[in-house]
């Protein structure tokens, strides 16, 4: 199949988060599978100033936005395997901004504009028909609204489909961006879309309402979504739509974490052979200032320091874990302000047992997962999750609350390969962490743990065989 990817960032490109990876990943995983996907996203003025090797333009044309008419020109990267064109269109993304800005509502019209342009471009000069159109998250929820309505008959039946990697982020604004968007007529009034959007424009909400298929990078976060507790006030939607939902779980890039080639490491170990992980516990402990005790569990944490990844949490059972257990933490991230300091302040206290790193370093971040003994992410709530996919691979166990992602991936009992709790509490946290030591103690029951783990395959191929039946289905729906 034809499958245009559109997207607000694209790793390596642009990264805030895992939007990114799996725009970056998916695309190239669907290609080996045999389908012709092409990747469109925009030219921020950071990827223009990095200097990146383009062709073009290879169009041009101006957009409607509001009373407002704004240029776009299309690029196309001169690199890589995978098609990406670039929207480069000055008065959305000339600036430093990815996201944050007053102005996104505009922004983003603007984008959603600029794919219809390329589509038009791609069918007219390349002679390239789109088949599927698979728009991510909600500053590309609009595109499906424009070709379901507006654009119907230029662009025939065009299959839709829609990824949402977390509802939490919606771009709700006022209805004054009705029509600023042109959808004063012909589109849905947004107080017929349910509770939780009347009185206002929500992207999100669009976005779910007008492609045919809409996906979530998980099958337990596709369930939980259509809850009041996940929901986001867009509960009601979803159910209304819940018999075209479906849970896609995201993949890892097998390639890029392998213990066996990683080059960050202190030494390389695969599941046949983990000496090397020994040698890389003993280099993390020396790097992170903690004494080097290879019998003593080391607990690891690669996370935004925000409370949606239960930091909060970690901070109730940090007392529990210093007076309860010999273990050592590291931790690397950044986020809220308060949830840093009450961080460093552990460490201070005790320098002997718990280390912390603000910030991001991509490199160090794949030591703590070979170092680590255990991984810890006791998210509130998780759509997917990579940590914990990633930790499996490089053979630390994950230690994890069940929602979302974690739930699919982590599983306790007799064919486990890591440790679970649900209350979202201290107590089930610190008891979850007690059951992971216990068996830490038993060397042989964690080596099982460890090598099950490192066996997962939760590869991005595994992942574009339920795109690709996500796309069909699609297809199926519009003819």
């Amino acid at each position: 199949m034809n499958v245009l990817f559109a997207a607000a960032e694209v790793a390596p490109l642009i990264k805030t988060g895992g939007l990114a990876d799996v725009a970056g990943a998916l695309p190239a995983a669907l290609r080996r599978a045999g389908h012709d996907v092409r990747v469109v996203m925009p030219y921020f003025r950071e990827l223009r100033e990095r200097g990146l090797p383009v062709e073009g333009p290879i169009a041009a044309s101006f957009l409607t936005v509001g009373e407002r008419q704004e240029e776009v020109r299309i690029w196309r990267l001169a690199e890589g395997d995978t098609p990406v064109y670039l929207l480069d269109i000055p008065a959305a993304f000339e600036r430093k901004a990815i996201y944050g800005e007053g102005d996104d509502d505009r922004r983003f019209i603007l984008f959603a504009r600029g794919v219809l342009a390329l589509m038009q471009h791609l069918r007219e000069v390349e002679r390239w028909q789109t088949e599927v159109v698979h728009s991510h998250d909600w500053h590309a929820a609009l595109i499906a609204n424009y070709l379901k309505t507006y654009y119907a008959y230029t662009f025939g039946q065009v299959a839709t489909v829609f990824t949402i990697h977390n509802l939490a982020y919606q771009g709700q604004r006022s209805t004054r961006t009705l029509a600023l968007a042109g959808l004063t007529e012909g589109g849905l009034p947004e107080d017929s879309m349910g509770p939780g959007i009347s009185g206002t424009f929500n992207f999100m909400a669009r976005g779910i309402l007008f492609n045919d298929v809409v996906t979530t990078v998980s099958p337990t976060y596709a369930q939980e979504i259509m809850t009041t507790e996940y929901g986001e006030r867009l509960d009601g939607l979803l159910r209304a739509k819940r018999d075209r939902v479906v849970g896609i779980l995201n993949g890892i890039d097998r390639d890029i974490f392998d213990p066996a080639t990683d080059g960050h490491l202190a030494a390389r170990f695969d599941v046949d052979d983990r000496s090397g992980k020994v040698a890389c516990k003993a280099a993390l402990q020396a790097e992170f200032g903690l004494p080097v005790a290879p019998d003593r569990p080391l607990l690891g944490i690669v996370s935004r320091l925000v409370e949606q990844k239960g930091l909060d949490l970690l901070n109730l059972a940090i007392p529990w874990l210093l007076q309860r257990t010999d273990a050592q933490l590291v931790v690397l991230g950044s986020g809220n302000a308060h949830l840093q300091f009450v961080m460093q302040q552990h460490a201070r206290a005790h320098p002997l047992r718990i280390a912390v790193r603000i910030g991001f370093d991509a490199a160090l971040a794949q030591r703590i997962y070979a170092g680590s003994d255990a991984f810890l992410m006791p998210s509130r709530f998780e759509p997917c999750g990579l940590g914990q996919m990633i930790a499996l691979r490089y053979g630390s166990v994950p230690i994890v609350r069940a929602t979302g992602g974690l739930n699919d991936t982590v599983r306790e009992g007799y064919d486990g390969n890591g440790f679970r709790f649900h209350p979202y509490d201290a107590p089930h946290f610190t008891n979850a962490i007690g059951r992971a030591l216990q068996v830490y103690r038993d060397r042989e029951s964690w080596a099982l743990l460890q090598a099950r783990g490192m066996r997962e395959d939760n590869s991005w191929d595994h992942a574009a065989q339920q795109y690709a039946g996500a796309y069909e289905w699609a297809v199926r729906l519009v003819r």
